[in-house]
């Protein structure tokens, strides 16, 4: 079932780029990327309650008490000193509406004024509240947080929904996974494979920037139903059914495969392969493409299970070397970095992530229900972010122009199972 879709308008006007600050020295090879990207990560559910501007400045406070690396990047005269009300009124924004179904839709997850104010922590909220009373799903508010990615991941999300604080240090005091010959290799690979996605970047990115965000929500329980109806996992019930829409029948990314990458959060079964801050690597996953929904979804599932049973070090050692490089190239030659490099795609036709189920609770979170929406944006690679909750799953996509509308193909192959 989906009641809620929209879309944001595409966003043709982004803010000028602006260099990196000597305060993200400090900052892994990942997040230095993540900064220079201007990627973003969002949050935003409804409220029960009325939400005041008093109670968005408490929300702000709760927030980098429980994630205090969320302040890493911003300099204060009292190192470790609370934020002023002042400092976090500028960082609030409240409008109030007539109607909340158009929300989060309406707002752009682009996020840009973030990077805008080296004055300012790198985040934002932003509040949606009814003129007058509840709407008739009992709703008063809607509130979205928006944070820079490099510092904060949809793992962080899930721990503040339940109140919970949000603890950052070494992953794991393990060696990363693979032989220093391996990573050597890679290292190699990344010195000849950054110069030329630099050039490729130049030449074939788009001139501009055209992400567009939309959302959906299903029922929790029949992408269950249905998953097990086909023998299938959830995950992969859900990144057949994006994949399969977008592509619609070819017309999107390609007649043979689709080329995805997806964000992997388990990190007990083998060594760390990650930097020391994030807690999600990335894993190459293609899909071959299929008439017929069933047969393709089956597909997806037999993919992701050679994925996992595989090498699931190999692309993410890779992307650490590349931004390792790339950190090092942008210190010599930083007139290349400018924000083309980062609308290519890098030959990939989508990126997945599925965040962990939200379980809100506790003081953080109270009055805030379900469906909850959670994901990311990102200048040059089109993305969805699935957010499993206890009655719903949200759909977030962040995508290309000519994608947009294909999303609405997910309410045609859902239908079929009704």
């Amino acid at each position: 079932m989906n009641f809620q879709s929209g879309e944001h308008p595409i966003n043709q006007d982004v803010p000028p780029f602006l260099p990196v600050k000597d305060l993200q020295a400090g900052f892994t090879d990942n997040q230095w990327y993540c900064h220079l990207a201007r990627q973003t990560v969002y949050f935003s559910a409804y409220s029960r309650e009325d939400f005041t501007r008093q109670r968005a400045i408490e929300l702000a406070r709760n927030i980098t008490t429980l994630a205090p690396h969320l302040l890493s990047s911003f300099k204060r005269d009292e190192p470790g000193a609370p934020l002023s009300d002042a400092v976090l009124q500028e960082i609030i924004s409240i409008e109030h509406v007539d109607d909340l179904s158009v929300y989060p839709n309406k707002w752009s997850m682009i996020g840009q004024d973030i990077f805008e104010r080296a004055d300012l922590p790198l985040f934002r909220i932003r509040v949606a509240a009814l003129e007058d009373g509840k709407d008739p799903q009992g709703n008063a508010a809607m509130i979205l947080v928006l944070s820079t990615h490099s510092l904060f991941e949809g793992a962080d999300a899930v721990k503040l929904s339940r109140s919970q604080p949000v603890t950052r240090g070494p992953v794991t005091t393990r060696a990363p996974a693979g032989s220093r010959l391996k990573r050597l290799s890679y290292r190699v690979m990344a010195a000849v494979l950054a110069p030329l996605q630099l050039l490729a970047a130049h030449l074939i990115a788009p001139k501009v920037a055209d992400i567009g965000y939309k959302s959906m929500v299903f029922e929790r329980a029949k992408i269950r139903r249905v998953a097990a109806e086909l023998d299938i996992r959830q995950q992969s019930l859900m990144f057949a059914l994006a994949t399969f829409a977008l592509n619609d029948g070819g017309a999107g990314f390609s007649k043979k495969s689709i080329s995805t990458i997806y964000a992997d959060l388990s990190r007990n079964e083998d060594f760390q392969t990650n930097d020391d801050y994030f807690s999600f690597r990335m894993i190459d996953l293609k899909l071959n493409v299929e008439d017929d929904f069933i047969t393709y979804a089956k597909g997806v599932e037999t993919a992701l299970q050679e994925a996992e049973n595989g090498d699931k070090a190999a692309t993410q050692l890779l992307l650490n070397a590349m931004f390792a490089t790339h950190r090092w190239l942008n210190g010599k030659f930083p007139f290349f970095y400018t924000p083309q490099l980062f609308r290519f795609s890098a030959g990939y036709d989508l990126t997945l992530s599925m965040v962990p189920p939200q379980r809100m609770g506790g003081g953080m979170t109270m009055g805030l229900v379900e469906p909850v929406f959670s994901g990311t944006y990102h200048p040059g690679f089109n993305m969805c972010v699935f957010a499993p909750g206890r009655k719903y799953v949200t759909f977030n996509f962040g995508l290309r122009a000519k994608y947009l509308a294909r999303v609405e193909n997910i309410n045609q192959l859902f239908a079929q199972f009704d």
